[in-house]
């Protein structure tokens, strides 16, 4: 059978460090990926579509926001959509997945809120059975996959698992300790088991595979990784040939918008040039980018403004959202800096004094301060030549 795994959609997601304008377009690519993945099911010939937990990311939601999905997955009448809930969207007495039940389901689309194999087709043949292990709560004290081993399900079946948690001993990118044994692929006799809640894809065996979430989300690199592209933003195309045949697994892309994280120290001004450059050849639309920038070293008062001009207002525009961190970043004004603001009387007396408190270390706070009254002057001196 050929299926598409994904998880962690985390509908409802609320992106609090960016303007609401830029929040609102994140949130509905979130909306948006489960169309997405509908269409990718289509185009690859897959049957079915495996959600592996988390497909909201709260249990407070409007109607609306609850709907949407299963509205969307009910446009792919042809895709079977199987939900597990995970650790953001527990299964709980009067919670969503309830709310969303007494609204009936699309024929197509099945909830698992109760572990034991469910037969959920047949092909050519051979009957195929889904093993689920949804989350009765946010943090679970045992693996609640162990039920898989002693599973009966028909002679020759296969048996594909699916659950939501860490696998343990691979480190853990979730927020709940809901372990995992990574050889119950093995022990359970399954062909593949289609994890969630870590968001980066991740191939554990030839059998279990974390597919990420289907659109990014978060400023975090892959461990080791040396480029400025950030997890999440796919999902995995799966080919099961028989009971115990290795599947094969294929990434495909899936997110609208793709997460950067840029760190840049500088040493002189003119590397601003360069960092534009690098900035603008991050994608070939820029529009689809997500920018984190952190910023350290050293600059000028005057590289400090064309630092605002090209790539904070000018790199800002481009792009769909950016988060600019530069705490870290230093102001050390130059003599034509200090000449730019007054060469001589009670502003340029004020302005020295302004440098000397941002270079007194012994109070950060003030020296903070500072430099930041000093920047104003300096830019508030141009702005007013510039008017006369």
């Amino acid at each position: 059978m050929r299926l598409i795994h994904s998880s962690d959609l985390q509908i409802g997601k609320v992106f609090i460090y960016f303007e609401p304008e830029v929040a609102a377009l994140l949130q509905d690519a979130r909306q948006a990926a489960v169309r997405t993945l509908g269409d990718l099911a289509i185009k690859h010939g897959a049957s079915t579509v495996l959600l592996a937990g988390d497909i909201y990311e709260k249990q407070q939601l409007s109607p609306q926001t609850l709907a949407k999905p299963i509205e969307g997955m009910r446009q792919f009448p042809r895709i079977a959509w199987h939900l597990m809930p995970g650790n953001h969207d527990h299964v709980r007495e009067n919670g969503l997945w309830d709310r969303l039940a007494r609204a009936s389901f699309p024929e197509n689309v099945q909830l698992h809120t109760k572990p034991g194999a469910v037969k959920i087709m047949d092909d050519n043949g051979t009957p195929v059975f889904l093993l689920p292990a949804p989350l009765p709560h946010i943090a679970n004290v045992d693996d609640l996959t162990s039920y898989m081993d002693k599973e009966a399900t028909s002679e020759g079946a296969i048996r594909i698992g699916m659950a939501h948690g860490s696998i343990q001993g691979f480190g853990s990118d979730g927020e709940a300790s809901n372990f995992v044994d990574p050889a119950r692929a093995e022990t359970a006799g399954l062909a593949y088991l289609a994890m969630g809640d870590w968001h980066r894809q991740l191939k554990i065996s030839d059998r279990v595979w974390y597919a990420g979430t289907p659109e990014p989300d978060m400023f975090k690199r892959p461990p080791g990784s040396s480029g400025t592209l950030c997890n999440g933003g796919s999902a995995l195309l799966v080919d099961i040939a028989g009971a115990r045949a290795v599947p094969t697994v294929l990434p495909v892309e899936v997110g609208r918008y793709r997460w950067h994280q840029v760190v840049k120290t500088f040493t002189e001004d003119s590397q601003i040039d360069l960092l534009e450059a690098e900035l603008r050849a991050l994608e070939l639309d820029l529009s689809r980018v997500v920018l984190d920038l952190q910023l350290t070293g050293t600059l000028s008062l005057a590289g400090r403004k064309k630092l605002e001009e090209r790539i904070i207002h000018g790199i800002g525009a481009a792009v769909c959202g950016m988060r600019s961190q530069d705490a870290g970043l230093v102001l050390e004004p130059t003599e034509a800096d200090m000449d730019d603001i007054d060469r001589a009387g009670f502003v340029r007396v004020a302005a020295d004094r302004l440098k000397a408190m941002a270079d007194d270390s012994s109070n950060p706070a003030r020296a903070r301060l500072a430099s930041l009254a000093l920047r104003r002057l300096y830019i508030e001196h141009l702005r007013q030549a510039a008017a006369s």
